[in-house]
């Protein structure tokens, strides 16, 4: 009788795997046959935020690492040497 039972534990364990692989086959296939929104064109882009003084003026007297430095982040901004909190 064991057997018999092992044989029907096997049986189940196998039928809820195979239809558990139906199901999710079925769901992967509906998502992907659903279309998807068409893309938006991109707004244009965003002014730059956190850099320092951009003016033309300001820009003219600077050097170029000085400028690498404020657009990474990495610029100091006087009064001891640290940059402003973010």
């Amino acid at each position: 009788m064991s057997g018999i039972k092992n044989m029907a534990v096997a049986g189940a364990i196998a039928g809820a795997g195979l239809m558990g692989g139906v199901v999710g086959a079925a769901m992967v296939g509906a998502s992907a046959a659903t279309p998807s929104p068409a893309a938006t064109t991109p707004a244009a882009a965003a002014p730059a935020v956190g850099h320092s003084n951009e003016d033309p003026t300001h820009e003219a007297g600077e050097s170029a690492a000085r400028e690498a430095a404020e657009n990474n982040g990495t610029a100091t901004y006087g009064g001891g040497g640290t940059a402003p909190a973010q």
